[in-house]
């Protein structure tokens, strides 16, 4: 058996080979290097006859300086950058304008209000503390820039007792007083002329402290008196209309009778 399939094996090799060769192309009619579909070779586009085609009116010599424009990109960038930076360059200045504007209102504002002033006034003043005044006023404001007006002060009248000489008595006087039911009265310490006393009423009119006393001694109150602390004067007011920052400054340096300061006008 072993023999038969070697002859076999003979055969089959044999036969191939002689088809390989192509001894049996007229017996089996198939040729070994025969091509199965012609037509998709013919079909095949050679790549050495592709041309690239160019738009109407462009010529070769326009087509070959194409790769000249491939920097443009970074032109378009730069381009871009410097329209970036504009902006910012505008807002900077814009900024800027606008310091230099809120400076200029700001410094416009304090020359107004230096020029313009404001109203103070110092006062009241009796005629003797009014000279003193007007002459620390003189080498300090311009001439005409300040005014003074009188103003009609009433006076002043206490029903008074004492002064007593020491603590001791003032105090056993006022111990007396006390023992009057529906009495009021108060310590009297300036001015010091009549410290250590003791004040019953304090009126704006003569006559109304007369008939104060009047009442007091109808209650036992033999040793009261009418002493006058202020009589009925004029004293003088200063004005100074439009006093600038500088003026102000001036006037709160100077030393003014019984520290009467410069304030605003009243009304």
């Amino acid at each position: 058996m072993l023999r038969s399939l070697v002859l076999i094996l003979l055969i089959v090799n044999a036969t191939f080979y002689a088809w390989s060769h192509g001894w049996l192309n007229k017996v089996v009619g198939v040729q070994p290097d025969a091509q199965h579909e012609p037509q998709r070779l013919a079909q095949q586009i050679n790549a050495d006859k592709i041309k690239v085609a160019t738009p109407p009116g462009t010529d070769d010599k326009t087509a070959s300086k194409a790769p000249a424009s491939a920097p443009a990109p970074a032109a378009s960038a730069a381009s871009e950058n410097n329209a970036a930076s504009a902006p910012a360059t505008s807002v900077e200045a814009s900024a800027s304008d606008a310091n230099a504007s809120s400076t200029a209102t700001s410094t416009a504002a304090v020359a107004s209000k230096d020029a313009d002033g404001i109203c103070v006034e110092a006062g009241p003043f009796n005629a003797t503390e009014f000279a003193t005044v007007e002459t620390a006023l003189k080498p300090v404001l311009p001439s005409g820039s300040w005014s003074s007006h009188a103003v009609a002060i009433q006076g002043l009248w206490l029903v008074y007792m004492g002064p007593y000489p020491d603590g001791d008595m003032l105090e056993r006087k006022q111990a007396e007083l006390r023992r009057i039911k529906g009495l009021n009265f108060e310590e009297v310490r300036t001015p010091a002329n009549l410290a250590q006393g003791i004040s019953l009423g304090r009126y704006n009119r003569l006559e109304d402290a007369e008939a104060g006393l009047n009442v007091l001694r109808s209650r036992g109150i033999r040793t009261a008196h009418i002493v006058n602390i202020r009589p009925n004067m004029d004293v003088q007011v200063v004005r100074v209309s439009h006093a600038t920052v500088r003026m102000q400054v001036s006037l709160a340096s100077l030393k003014m009778p019984q520290g009467k300061g410069f304030t605003a006008c009243r009304p």
